[in-house]
């Protein structure tokens, strides 16, 4: 009795498996392998379409139309562009709308639809809008991004998506006949994002946002800053919370009594922007959480309250983000390095170089993938004392991404050359980017090779 091998690639499911990590002009050419390999690998490779609503004289920038119609079944993912890229601009009259049969052709297993409003056509855009989506309620994920700079209105239709869970919305205005249907929407949703966007009024204190998870926030000034963490009181199961506020404000004190203990009991990931809490603040922020994995702040105060606080997710924080905060002691970044042994991910914006000599033992060493930060030089310090500053960044095996952010004007900057000690950051086998944007970074063509 002999046996015989099988080739892997002759089995249907172990194709539509290897397919899934290729990428399009390969999946291209398996369907010209043989009939069986099509039939694996047609499904894979309209999984994914893109269309542009006004295509200006480039044809051919759509996929050909007969087969989109062949095909719309396969198609999960659909990203309708309404103008096109600027390269493609010409005079008006070679303007050629492309037929409406690409947004109008029914895609029966749509998950994720994408509608991008470009330079350009904005108020054709903004009439298809609502056209297309209206069509979809069978969609899981739904983005409508408007880049033309300038807000555009949007009636919402109180279209029924059984199934949407995310939204993400960016520079348009709800019209008030579309709000209460709007809010409803949101209500069922588990991630939704909302970037400068004008709503005419907030929801109702009725309603109730039990299934919301994850809430990016950035309404404009016209919606009070007390009515919107009134309304983010009302989503009880976040687990993650990025809120920036576009308007000035003074509510800081008011906004305190919200930030309490069981508000929202499963945060985990908190952004902050535009709200200027101070260090004692913005401590009782952290302490409100329960296990704070990742957190980002803007325009606030960070000192040793702050720090404090968040010593007590010393085994929970995994990235920290105070770029854009004002610092108020020296001592912020040597404490961030050595409390937290899971933290991956630093975005800070300065310390002194002396201070990370003198710093104990940096308990995530093993951990730190990404480091931003200025480190700034104590002036009149010999090629020894820079070789110590960079033996101990050396011991940061893990890292993979190195930003060395611009410092103050005129701050002079530790310098990474072979002459103060580059060589011994051979240790970084993982470093993948190393980006320099100083004012006073010094480097010779040695130094970069």
């Amino acid at each position: 009795m002999t046996s015989t091998s099988i080739n892997p690639l002759n089995i249907p499911e172990i194709r539509s498996m290897v397919g899934q990590y290729l990428n399009k002009s390969d999946l291209a050419r398996c369907l010209r392998v043989c009939k069986s390999w099509h039939t694996s690998f047609v499904p894979l490779v309209w999984s994914t379409a893109t269309v542009w609503e006004v295509n200006y004289g480039a044809e051919g920038h759509n996929p050909p139309l007969e087969a989109f119609l062949r095909h719309s079944h396969y198609i999960k993912d659909l990203d309708i562009n309404i103008d096109a890229h600027q390269e493609y601009r010409l005079t008006p009259r070679e303007y050629r709308p492309t037929p409406q049969e690409y947004r109008l052709t029914p895609c029966p297993n749509l998950l994720n639809l994408k509608v991008l409003i470009c330079q350009g056509f904005v108020s054709k855009g903004m009439d298809v809008v609502p056209v297309v989506i209206a069509q979809y309620d069978q969609l899981r994920r739904l983005s409508i991004l408007n880049k033309s700079m300038e807000p555009q209105p949007v009636i919402w239709k109180p279209v029924h998506y059984h199934n949407l869970s995310e939204l993400d919305l960016q520079l348009l205005e709800i019209e008030p006949e579309g709000t209460a249907a709007f809010w409803v929407l949101c209500a069922r949703l588990v991630s939704l994002k909302i970037k400068v966007v004008t709503v005419a009024e907030m929801p109702a204190r009725s309603i109730t946002f039990d299934r919301l998870q994850h809430l990016k926030l950035l309404l404009k000034s016209q919606n009070p800053i007390e009515r919107q963490l009134e309304w983010v009181t009302q989503c009880p199961n976040l687990t993650s919370l990025d809120w920036g506020y576009s308007g000035k404000n003074h509510l800081t004190s008011q906004l305190m009594k919200h930030f309490v203990p069981g508000t929202w009991p499963h945060l985990s990931e908190l952004c902050l922007s535009g709200i200027e809490f101070t260090d004692a603040q913005l401590s009782q922020v952290i302490g409100a959480i329960h296990d704070l994995k990742s957190l980002t702040v803007r325009t606030c105060k960070v000192g040793s309250c702050f720090l404090e606080a968040l010593r007590h997710h010393s085994h929970t924080l995994i990235s920290l983000d105070t770029t854009y905060c004002e610092v108020l002691t020296r001592s912020l970044v040597p404490g961030i390095l050595t409390s937290f042994p899971h933290l991956e991910n630093l975005y800070a914006p300065r310390v002194m170089s002396e201070d990370i000599i003198n710093s104990p033992p940096w308990v995530c060493e093993h951990s730190l993938k990404v480091l931003h930060i200025c480190f700034l030089e104590t002036p009149n310090q010999d090629a020894e004392y820079h070789q110590q500053v960079l033996q101990r960044i050396s011991r940061l095996t893990k890292l993979k991404e190195l930003r060395l952010v611009r410092g103050p004007l005129s701050a002079r900057t530790l310098d990474f050359t072979l002459e103060n000690g580059l060589e011994q950051l051979a240790t970084w086998k993982q470093l993948e980017i190393f980006d320099v944007f100083s004012r006073t970074a010094r480097f010779s063509v040695r130094d970069v090779e």
